[in-house]
């Protein structure tokens, strides 16, 4: 069995990592350079994955492509639908089957703050109905029979090797800085650990009776971001209450007239500024594992370990 993956990112890497850990012949499709070091048995090839074309050569003979590549945040609602096309339709032209990385956007504020897999989909973003219009798209593609395709929905990643934790809370914290956060501080939230979002994936992509469907990945148990930054303050060495900026309101506004990621990520402020809670009970049932404990993923994370 040959498996692709689509995209060099934190998610294109830790799969990487996982499929070679289980001894499958991987490599990964990017245009640039990936963003961490992949394993020795890992190859990479450079195509574009908006060149539909240019894909499926690099697909080759892959019997299983993963998609994590992405445009940047703020372009999402602009290029993001033609990126999934063209990746869908590459994988139609060489017979592979497929796992979309997707995520929660399409289900709002859930029920009373919290997510499960019989939570509607109603999108109270713009980039939520980006999302849900994809999905509903992709999952068409299948019902059709034009491929055999799945999408993973994780919540928000935190683990040493994703960026965002990376340079807003771990880096900042070993220069004795404060964390930077969006939203309220107290709010118990689910956050995805990378390395079981790619152990998930790669479930799902391994199973025949996984396919047709939209899967909620597993999440630790809640807790709030001042919870998730005294953990990491305390992990990276730092003595004391942890420093922590929350941006909200007209606070982030104002930054937001400077910086497109901030701006691009104000209409999200609602998964943390009220209860985001995610169980993935059709996950746990079906692959028999829950999510890495909070206390044990935050050390992992402020000691720099991807797994």
């Amino acid at each position: 069995m040959t498996i692709a993956i689509i995209g060099a990112g934190t998610l294109g890497t830790a799969l990487a990592h996982e499929f070679a850990s289980r001894g499958h012949e991987t490599r990964v499709i990017s245009r640039g350079t990936p963003h961490g070091e992949l394993p020795h048995s890992v190859g990479h090839v450079q195509a574009d994955a908006r060149d539909a074309q240019a894909l499926a050569d690099a697909l080759g003979n892959a019997t299983i492509a993963l998609q994590t590549s992405q445009p940047p945040y703020p372009k999402w609602g602009d290029e993001f639908p033609a990126l999934q096309r063209s990746v869908i339709a590459a994988a139609a032209a060489t017979g592979a089957k497929i796992v979309l990385a997707d995520n929660l956007y399409m289900y709002g504020s859930g029920d009373g703050g919290t997510i499960t897999d019989d939570t509607a989909e109603t999108p109270i973003s713009a980039k939520g109905e980006v999302r849900k219009a994809m999905a509903d798209e992709a999952l068409a593609a299948h019902a059709e029979g034009r491929v055999q395709l799945a999408l993973t929905r994780p919540s928000n990643y935190v683990g040493a090797g994703y960026e965002l934790t990376r340079t807003l809370l771990t880096d900042r914290a070993r220069a004795g800085k404060a964390m930077q956060v969006l939203g309220r501080l107290n709010q118990p939230h689910s956050f995805s650990y990378v390395p079981d979002v790619a152990r998930a994936m790669a479930d799902i992509a391994l199973a025949d009776d996984a396919y047709g469907r939209a899967w909620i990945l597993p999440a630790m148990e809640p807790v709030t971001q001042r919870e998730l930054c005294d953990a990491l303050w305390t992990g990276v060495g730092q003595e004391g209450p942890a420093k922590v900026q929350a941006l909200r309101g007209r606070g982030a506004r104002a930054i937001g007239l400077f910086n497109p990621m901030v701006r691009a990520s104000i209409e999200m402020l609602y998964e943390w500024d009220e209860p985001f809670v995610v169980r993935a009970r059709d996950f746990e049932q079906r692959f028999g594992w829950t999510a890495t404990p909070f206390a044990e993923a935050a050390a992992e994370t402020a000691a720099g370990q991807l797994a």
